[in-house]
């Protein structure tokens, strides 16, 4: 999860400076965590180590500047479907510049620097683990399987719960994903939920893609 990748490139000039590593895994803890990729991709930084390995890009430096909003913070995602129920806590920036993630793929982050559930425009970002070499398979491993139309609920700290439906599920080669779309503040509100998946790069000890899900709220 230390490890820029190779989405600086793709973002352009105005997002020279986004800051990667976001819910990255310390290498499949079973056989349904991918295969070994042909080749290892080139990095930029030394290879991780089994305990903290890429990959998922979080922010731009821009959104550092913001204040957090003053919007309750989510605390609490479920999606009954695939019996999903994690706790959320709100994360900023780790001390190296990347958006911290808790240890634990059974507890996800919210990004609190982005929107947050009931906001009137921008996408609301939670992210999670997709496993752990110490903690086992987590629960946003079962996102890849969900269908369009899905629920989830998100409950902020004031106690209302936000309702979404799912209307895309996406495992997005890492370097082809638009990172500025999935922290943008202004559009249509949205939940963005972001783990890794795809094929494993023994070699590198990461995925290769991740796992996007755009969830739109439900009225």
């Amino acid at each position: 999860m230390k490890t820029p990748t190779a989405a600086l490139a793709v973002l352009g000039p105005a997002l020279a400076l986004v800051l990667v590593t976001m819910a990255g895994c310390a290498g499949p803890v079973g056989q349904a965590h991918g295969r070994a990729a042909s080749a290892a991709p080139t990095l930029t930084a030394p290879p991780p180590t089994p305990e903290a390995v890429p990959d998922i890009p979080r922010s731009s430096s821009a959104l550092t500047d913001r204040p957090p909003l003053s919007a309750p913070a989510p605390v609490r995602l479920v999606v009954p479907e695939l019996g999903i129920d994690v706790p959320v806590e709100a994360v900023g920036l780790d001390d190296q510049g990347r958006m911290g993630l808790p240890a634990n793929p059974a507890i996800a982050a919210w990004y609190r620097y982005g929107s947050a559930p009931g906001s009137g425009s921008g996408s609301t970002v939670i992210a999670a683990h997709v496993d752990s070499a110490v903690y086992d398979i987590g629960p946003f491993a079962r996102l890849a399987e969900a269908p369009a139309g899905t629920r989830v609920e998100v409950t902020t700290a004031d106690g209302v719960v936000h309702a979404y439906a799912f209307a895309s599920t996406a495992v997005v080669p890492k370097e082809s994903v638009d990172w500025s779309d999935a922290f943008a503040r202004d559009g249509s509100p949205r939940l963005t939920l972001v783990t890794c998946g795809g094929e494993f790069d023994y070699d590198a000890r990461r995925y290769l893609s991740n796992v996007i899900v755009t969830a739109a709220p439900i009225p």
